[in-house]
């Protein structure tokens, strides 16, 4: 009897602990965090002001790999995290997006493509290059995301996903790579140049997993407003779907359509005789009268 009452206190020690910890996962490969000590510190920091909000303790979970983080969501280990917009473009997923991530008082950034020993973008052809894995389709969202379906599938000899911004810039850098798609605002290694302006897309999101009571969101997004972080992820502004659809949208290949011409087809009587004159010769009867026959019965 004692034994099986020590188990249950156990069972609904655990439970409560479990419910009073908050875990907030940071998965931005994209977002240009200049080591991963301060990706810790930022999830640490946000966990801990989350988790305050809500009565809980809060922890922070960095996450390399996307299928590292995406286990850990289905698990159900992660209810909050910053996520790359371009993963949950690409992956989708059930989530309710509560914040976006500013950087230099914007939450939407260009993209950049630079470059080792090149001019042009004509110079790249047959290259490799670099782009911060997204948890996949990175060959779609170069081509179609970044480019609009302007570069052929075959233009680049190989294109490589790298684990974050940080290490795509040092493999070019160390001359393991002719180019790289990054953010920009990154600091470019020596040797390198920026070659080409690309689109800009919404940088990384703050999400909530799962069923989201309404006071729990309330609470979260006063949290989230007053959140002050590092340079990467200086603060956090309200933000709804539309950031990632934006980026779903690009997806797709583009349609191709040449230019159309339609002629107009209603004219108007007015139209054709427009600065025409017209006028009706005078003709005698009798011309008309001498060309009859005679009828005959």
């Amino acid at each position: 009897m004692k034994l099986a009452l020590t188990c249950v206190i156990s069972v609904l020690c655990g439970a409560t602990a479990q419910a009073d910890t908050l875990t907030v996962g940071l998965f931005a490969p994209t977002a240009p965090f200049p080591s991963t000590a301060a990706r810790v510190e930022l999830a640490t920091k946000l966990g801990d002001q989350l988790g305050k909000a809500i009565g809980a303790t809060g922890t922070g979970k960095v996450y390399a790999r996307a299928g590292d983080f995406a286990s850990a969501v289905k698990k159900g280990e992660v209810t909050l995290a910053v996520v790359d917009a371009t993963y949950l473009a690409a992956a989708g997923g059930n989530y309710t997006i509560l914040a976006a991530a500013v950087r230099n008082g914007e939450s939407n950034h260009g993209w950049i493509l630079v470059a080792r020993g090149a001019a042009k973008i004509a110079d790249l052809k047959g290259k490799r290059l670099l782009v911060p894995a997204i948890g996949g389709r990175e060959n779609d969202f170069v081509l179609n995301v970044l480019f609009g379906g302007e570069v052929g599938k075959d233009f680049f000899a190989k294109l490589e996903p790298a684990p974050d911004t940080a290490s795509a810039l040092a493999s070019l850098g160390l001359g393991k790579a002719d180019a790289a798609v990054v953010p920009s605002g990154s600091d470019l290694p020596s040797g390198t140049s920026k070659l080409l302006d690309l689109p800009t897309l919404s940088g990384p999101v703050l999400v909530a997993y799962g069923t989201l009571a309404a006071a729990r969101k309330a609470q979260l997004l006063d949290a989230a407003a007053v959140f002050r972080g590092d340079a990467t992820v200086a603060s956090l502004k309200p933000a709804d779907a539309e950031a990632v659809r934006a980026i779903a949208r690009r997806f797709s290949v583009p349609a191709k359509r040449g230019p159309l011409a339609v002629p107009a087809v209603r004219l108007l009587v007015g139209d054709l005789v427009e600065g025409r004159t017209f006028t009706i010769e005078r003709t005698s009867a009798t011309v008309f009268a001498s060309g009859m026959g005679t009828v005959t019965r």
